[in-house]
Parts: structure tokens; C-alpha cells; sequence
């Protein structure tokens, strides 16, 4: 019965729900709320902080947007509606109240689901707002005039012409351009103009709205958009989305476009409020462009997103690129369908760097594809990154959010508003070192209405019993100050408390009601035993409360979540390690855990038919000068624990909820195994 090890490189491929003996050695079980990391391996995830709570009560269903102007304009937009009405909120990503006025009422944002129903875009001072549930109509108004009289070329037109006399120019069968309107200005100048008694005018009220930012504060109002100025309902007919439903809004080379049906629009350029051209007798290169999508399939479009140097249109089946020779004009727009992927159109997906990603249901769960363009080839396609982890992300995917600083996609389930799943990635050439999926858990309570990534902090809208309040995460793990590492604790604020002599009492006041566990640790402010807890009382939801007096310097106060990983059941491998040999059998003896920067996690052993034995790496190593009493010891090293079980008959799972970090780089098992043949 030899002894034999192997060691397991890194855990930094998440989890997997292949069978266990096709998985990668570096996949595990289960991943909750921990992340991959290329420089410190597998970590806890970083903390939430609180920034303020900006309603006081809960809400469901509501419409929420981040403004993202500049680093100083950045706002949170709260849409909610009830059976009759609508209400419009906005705030400072601070929490601070932001005056909005609606000059023109808020009947346009009223619908049955805000938060599926309107859709956003921000434009330097401009926030449009579409309410995809409204059919765009014409005013009944009509163009003044009458046609003076009729004649075959322009050049027939009378020399003594009354001012504002207008004619039809009908032209023959050699003209490129016929039957337009010109107006007299004077005797004999005539410029272009409509047709008379035609509708003109375009119902601003079914027409995207604007929020517009203008010194600190927004006004939200209905455009005053281009009019019909020339030809007639033939030569400059109505745009496609009269008549019809406008479904996304995007903007795309100086241009703003819109989506209805099968039809993407684009406005005049650089005339964001004209979709009528300003010439009936000669294409124009910055005229509106109005275009259909031509494919065997029923092609509803209802995403556009720059992607790749073009626009990449999406139906529920059928992906499309807008191709262009360098400058988009009515001359040299091409649409072509690229992929067929089905896609869930409810989702918007997300570019991050050179890669695009969407959503696809799949029953009870989620997919989410990759979409690229291979450099060589320039063949597009989409791989699946959750194909390893098929039942992993619940169905009814409302929010994908994306980051190519951090290399790391987020999504949002409306089936758990409390989970987010987490997917990094990490390339090395044209090879992906990195493919993680994991599972970030916040209190069970909480609802998070939307979520953003700016530069390199999430942050979130989350609705909870007592209100909305805003957080956020920094992803690069910012140290706190005055300490050696990250506090990880949840909803995290810094306090300084109140002391009461007569009950040696020291209060401290929340800025929201949580009735949970929390814990309090000294901040780096503290002149000894920095970074350690505080035993807690809980008077109040709204209040924490500790005997003796620390009111001298602030405290770090938090709710505490637990981090989990589970190992796959572990094998004895060959073919450099892509191979499980399933003959013979494994008995484990010891593993090893190699960690870094590290302050406390526990080992959970679970054998079959036998009782959990739980082993702790608290930090204090006896005869370690490094190890100070009560204090907090951040050390690296390697942790062994026992295992003593069949390997197919045993969990092993990681574990920490304290404030501390953790971090492992690798692993290594050793143990007995037997095997009858000789394998050649």
C-alpha cells in the first residue's frame, strides 16, 4: 500500500458541476463568497460598505439607473409607479437628495413594471428614457399652404413668384427626384419645403423623454424632436416607430438610434432630436437613417451595442452586425446577420474589452455566451462560459454588469435578489488561464434593485425592510486604514461611539435598522490591539452597545458573512493530471493548505457515517515570534489537517466568517492507494 501525494496547483477555476472524475483538479464543489484572483489565489470576496439610505421604505418593481456624467455628476434615478400613477426620485451617489422637476408631468414613465418596462441612456447632460410599453403617434396638426401650382422641372417655376407661394415639382421619368415642394422667398428664390396639409409633427408625449442635468440638479421633460420640413408622407415618410413601440435606444457614431420591431433608426447626425431627412432631391451623408433587418426568421430587435468597431443588433434568436465603409450614411449602412444564438432578450448584455456577453434561458436556469470575433479569421462566434455549470445561475436574469479592468462579469437573478453569481475570467495569450464562477450571498433580506460597476467599484440599489440604501464594493481590495488588511464585514461603516460613565456603557448609533448579528472591530486608528473584535450587545436595531469605554477612536461595524469552498472529490491522476484513474483505491490520509496573508479559516472534514471534525488556523503559532498575544496575527504559511477516509467517502470544505482575510494559493494531498493490476 504505497503512499503517494499529488498536489493541486491552484483553486482558482471555481466550480464545476461536471461528474467528479471530468472536472479539472483545480475546480471545486462549491464557491460562496469567494473570488479567483490571479495574484492572491482564492479569496474572500470583498465587503460591502454602507453610503446612505436614500428611501425609507421598500420598494419592489421599481426602474433604477445610474447616471454616469463624469466622475463629479454621478446619480442614482428611481422609477416606481403604482396602479395610477408614477414617481420619479434621484440621488447623489452619496445619498443626498437631488432636485428633479417635471415640468411636463410624469404620464410617460407611467407602466405596470418599471423595471422591465423602461429602458435608459445617457448622453453627456441628456438621460433619455424609454417607456417600451408606448405606441409613438403623430400630432393632428398639419403643415399650412396650399400648392400654388404644378410643374415638371424646376426650372419651369415662375420668375415673379408671390413669397410663400409653394409648387409641386413632378418631374419625368428621367428625374432621380420628383414630386417635391418648393416655397417661394422672394420673386425668384425658392427654397425646399413640405407638402401642404400633411401631418408634420411627431406626439413628443409617445416619444422618449429626457432627464436633463443642469447645474446639480434634473429636469424631466419631453423633447421638442425634428419635424417633417420636406416632401410629402412618401418622399419623406413618417419614421418606422410611428405607429409602433419603441423597444431600446443607444447612440452610435454621433448618432442616436433607436429600435421598433424589426426597424433601427438612427437620427440625423449630430442632430440627436431629427429622424425626418432635411432634402427629398438629394441623399444626404448626415441625413436619418431608417433600415430593416432582412432575415428568413421573425427578427424583433431588441438590443444594440457598439461592439468590436460595429453595432451588434439582437433579436430573440438571431444576432446582426451593422457594417459600415468608416462614415455611417444612408449610403454605406449594411446589416448582415452574424450568429444564430438564442438569447434572452430581457437581459441587455454587456461588452467587456474585446468579448460581449448575453444571456440564454435554458429551462429553470441561465446560460451566459461569450461573443467575440476571432482576430485571425474574423469569424464571430459565442462560446458558452457556464457550460460546466449548467444548473448553476437560476432562470429570470434581470441584470448583467461587467468590467474589463477587473476581468469579471456579475449576475443578477430576479428568482434570489439576494445572490449575485460572479464569473472570472483571466487570458494568457489566446489561452484562458481563468474560467470562475462563484456565488456571492448577502443577507437574505436583501433585495438588490440594480447594480453598476464605475471604474472599479459595484455598487448597488439594494430595497431591504426598513428602506433603499446604497453600497458599494471595491474590487481591488483597498486596505482600511491604519490596518494591514481589508475588514471583511457586509453593510460596513466606521463609527465612534458615545460613552455612558455611570453604566461603563459605550453606544453606538447605526445609520440603518438591522436586527442580525454585527460585529465591531477597532480601527487602525486605536493605539493597541487595532483590528480586533469587540464583544457586542444589541440594545436596539438601530444600535450597538459594549461595556467599558471605546469611545476614544472609531470602530469598523459590520454584519459578518461566511465564506465557503468545497473541494472535488480528489483522485489519482494521469496524463500530466487531465486524467481521473477510477481502479484501485484511495485512501486519504493528510492534506495540506498553502495561504497567504491570512487570519483565520477552519477545515471541515466530513466523512461518511461519521461525525464532522472542524480544525482551526487561528493565526497564534506557539514559538513564533511573529505571534503576539491578543493581537491580530496576518501570517502565511501551510496548514495540515487530517482526513483518514476513502476519498470518494469524505467532503472537505473551507471555511471563515470571521473579519479576517484569507487567502490560498494551492493544495496537496497524500494517502494510501492500492491496486490490484499494473496499469501500462
Amino acid at each position: 500500500m504505497p503512499l503517494v501525494s499529488t498536489a493541486i496547483p491552484n483553486l482558482l477555476n471555481g466550480i464545476s458541476q461536471q461528474p467528479q472524475t471530468l472536472r479539472q483538479i483545480t475546480q471545486g464543489e462549491e464557491q460562496i463568497n469567494a473570488t479567483s484572483s490571479v495574484i492572491d489565489g482564492l479569496v474572500r470576496r470583498p465587503p460591502t460598505e454602507h453610503i446612505a439610505k436614500i428611501i425609507s421604505s421598500a420598494v419592489s418593481g421599481a426602474s433604477v439607473h445610474i447616471v454616469n456624467r463624469d466622475a463629479d455628476d454621478q446619480y442614482i434615478v428611481v422609477i416606481s409607479a403604482t396602479t395610477s400613477s408614477a414617481t420619479i426620485q434621484i440621488f447623489s451617489l452619496d445619498g443626498t437628495v437631488t432636485t428633479c422637476t417635471t415640468p411636463d408631468g410624469v404620464d410617460y414613465l407611467f407602466c405596470a413594471n418599471p423595471a422591465q418596462d423602461l429602458e435608459f441612456l445617457t448622453v453627456a447632460d441628456y438621460t433619455f428614457v424609454v417607456n417600451k410599453t408606448k405606441t409613438v403617434g403623430m400630432e393632428v396638426a398639419v403643415t399650412n399652404g396650399n400648392v400654388t401650382s404644378k410643374h415638371q422641372e424646376f426650372t419651369d417655376l415662375p420668375t415673379t413668384a408671390t413669397v410663400n407661394d409653394i409648387y409641386e415639382i413632378i418631374g419625368d421619368n428621367t428625374n432621380q427626384f420628383d414630386n417635391y415642394y418648393v416655397k417661394a422667398l422672394s420673386a425668384n428664390t425658392y427654397e425646399e419645403t413640405v407638402k401642404p396639409n400633411i401631418k408634420y409633427q411627431l406626439d413628443a408625449t409617445t416619444m422618449p423623454h429626457s432627464l436633463v442635468l443642469t447645474s446639480g440638479s434634473f429636469a424631466f421633460r419631453k423633447n421638442t424632436w425634428g419635424e417633417r420640413t420636406v416632401g410629402d408622407e412618401d418622399s419623406a415618410p413618417n419614421p418606422s416607430f410611428v405607429g409602433r413601440t419603441v423597444s431600446n435606444i443607444f447612440f452610435y457614431k454621433n448618432r442616436l438610434g433607436l429600435l421598433s420591431d424589426e426597424y433601427v433608426l438612427f437620427s440625423q447626425s449630430a442632430n440627436f432630436f431629427n429622424f425626418f431627412p432635411t432634402s427629398v432631391t438629394a441623399v444626404l451623408d448626415d441625413a436619418p437613417i431608417d433600415v430593416s433587418v432582412s432575415h428568413t426568421k421573425v427578427s424583433l430587435l431588441k438590443h444594440a451595442i457598439p461592439f468590436n468597431e460595429s453595432l451588434t443588433l439582437f433579436s430573440d434568436s438571431t444576432q446582426f452586425t451593422i457594417e459600415t465603409g468608416g462614415i455611417l450614411t444612408p449610403k454605406t449602412i449594411s446589416i448582415v446577420p452574424s450568429t444564430e444564438f438564442e438569447n434572452d432578450t430581457t437581459v441587455a448584455p454587456v461588452g467587456a474589452g474585446n468579448y460581449l456577453y448575453f444571456t440564454t434561458k435554458r429551462g429553470d436556469f441561465t446560460s451566459v455566451r461569450e461573443y467575440y470575433v476571432e482576430s485571425d479569421t474574423v469569424i464571430v462566434d459565442a462560446s458558452e462560459v457556464t457550460s460546466h455549470v449548467p444548473k448553476y445561475i437560476p432562470k429570470n436574469v434581470v441584470k448583467l454588469a461587467s468590467s474589463s479592468n477587473e476581468d469579471v462579469l456579475f449576475v443578477l437573478s430576479a428568482t434570489d435578489r439576494s445572490k449575485l453569481y460572479s464569473y472570472r475570467w483571466f487570458w494568457q495569450g489566446t489561452t484562458k488561464m481563468v474560467s470562475s464562477w462563484s456565488e456571492w450571498q448577502l443577507d437574505s433580506g436583501d433585495s438588490i434593485l440594480d447594480m453598476t460597476i464605475l471604474e472599479n467599484e459595484l455598487f448597488f440599489v439594494i430595497s431591504r425592510a426598513d428602506g433603499v440604501h446604497i453600497e458599494k464594493v471595491k474590487l481591488q481590495y483597498p486596505i482600511d486604514t491604519g490596518l494591514d488588511f481589508c475588514v471583511r464585514v457586509d453593510r460596513k461603516v466606521s463609527l465612534t461611539g458615545t460613552y455612558d460613565a455611570p453604566t461603563d456603557t459605550t453606544t453606538w448609533t447605526l445609520p440603518y435598522a438591522y436586527s442580525g448579528a454585527m460585529k465591531a472591530i477597532k480601527s487602525g486608528s486605536w493605539s493597541s490591539r487595532k483590528g480586533t473584535d469587540i464583544t457586542i450587545t444589541r440594545p436596539t436595531t438601530t444600535t450597538v452597545a459594549a461595556v467599558g469605554n471605546y469611545s476614544s477612536a472609531p470602530v469598523i461595524l459590520g454584519v459578518p458573512y461566511t465564506t465557503s469552498y468545497k473541494f472535488s472529490t480528489q483522485f489519482v491522476r494521469e496524463n500530466q493530471g487531465k486524467q481521473s484513474v477510477q481502479s484501485g483505491r484511495l485512501q486519504l490520509r493528510t492534506m495540506r493548505l498553502n495561504y497567504e496573508n491570512t487570519g483565520f479559516f477552519k477545515v471541515l472534514v466530513t466523512p461518511e457515517g461519521r461525525p464532522t471534525g472542524s480544525y482551526d488556523m487561528t493565526g497564534q503559532i506557539l514559538n513564533s515570534t511573529s505571534t503576539t498575544v491578543e493581537d491580530i496575527n496576518i501570517i502565511s504559511g501551510t496548514f495540515r489537517f487530517p482526513i483518514q477516509s476513502k476519498n470518494d467517502r469524505v467532503t472537505i470544505q473551507i471555511q471563515s466568517d470571521s473579519h479576517l482575510p484569507c487567502n490560498f494559493q494551492s493544495a496537496e494531498w497524500e494517502g494510501y492507494y492500492t491496486i490490484r493490476s499494473q496499469r501500462i
